[in-house]
């Protein structure tokens, strides 16, 4: 490899977030042209090596993540940002989206409203007024957060529904 996609591969890899590669040209001092062509370069090279580690563009964004494979594993090791309690809220807005907090409360219980307001807080949930309630859906940070390739909160349900149909 050389010195450009080293460069390009330790700021995604310390970044822990997915990276724009202007992000990264920005940063780095590197032409925007130079990086996509070394973040294609590391797409590839890290899909043809046996690691545990993949390299994936989400959106027009590229992430250094663990392979689903052994996401697993590794849960034991890394401590989740997310409670319990705040995960299984998140899950049913991603499944049932667009869906009003008011149906949510109705369903779930009075709980519903702090795990929102927190999960707005992250920046992983969008709410629109609506009918007197709140609408909410997965926001594109959501899709970063969990390492899903979507584009729209349309998709990440699709993802969702696409899941739970594998595991049926």
């Amino acid at each position: 490899m050389d010195e450009t996609m080293l460069t390009v591969e330790a700021m995604l890899f310390s970044s822990g977030r997915p990276l724009h590669p202007d992000e990264i040209a920005s940063k780095s001092g590197i032409d925007v042209k130079e990086v996509r062509k070394s973040l294609r370069k590391l797409v590839a090279v890290y899909r043809g090596r046996r690691t545990s580690v993949e390299i994936v563009k989400i959106g027009d964004k590229y992430s250094m993540q663990l392979r689903k494979d052994f996401r697993k594993s590794a849960e034991t090791m890394a401590p989740t940002m997310l409670s319990k309690d705040l995960l299984s809220t998140i899950s049913v807005i991603a499944y049932y989206q667009p869906v009003l907090q008011s149906e949510l409360a109705r369903k779930i219980g009075p709980r519903i409203y702090e795990n929102v307001a927190k999960l707005r807080e992250l920046g992983l949930v969008n709410v629109k007024a609506r009918a007197h309630s709140l609408e909410l859906t997965t926001s594109s940070r959501f899709a970063e957060f969990f390492g899903i390739e979507a584009k729209s909160s349309a998709e990440v349900k699709q993802f969702f529904e696409k899941l739970l149909s594998e595991r049926s």
